[in-house]
């Protein structure tokens, strides 16, 4: 349902696919049927999802500051961009910075 929920999307609406915690829910094959779906959306896609839950086949991840803690790899359109706490709790950024431009 993803194709037709982005299409309904108002035309004026910057579309941004966010998840949490979700495709490692998913089948290896469900999960790349989706990663190529929501990677030919007009918009964004930012997935919170364990280590190894999406792929970043072209970018090695650097080694998180406490190994310890559990971790998830925040990410926009396919690029690492922090490390976050499973729920949100902390956030460890690595990416490059995005400059903000309101309106």
């Amino acid at each position: 349902m993803l194709d037709e929920t982005a299409a309904s999307a108002p035309d004026a609406a910057t579309l941004v696919i966010f998840h949490s915690a979700v495709l490692a829910y998913l089948s290896v094959e469900d999960r790349a049927t989706f990663t190529q779906t929501v990677s030919e959306l007009p918009g964004h896609w930012i997935p919170d999802e364990g280590v190894g839950v999406v792929p970043f086949p072209d970018r090695a991840l650097p080694a998180p500051s406490d190994p310890t803690k559990s971790t998830f790899v925040v990410a926009l359109d396919g690029v690492p961009m922090a490390y976050s706490g499973p729920h949100g709790q902390w956030l460890e950024w690595f990416g490059p910075v995005i400059p903000f431009s309101p309106g």
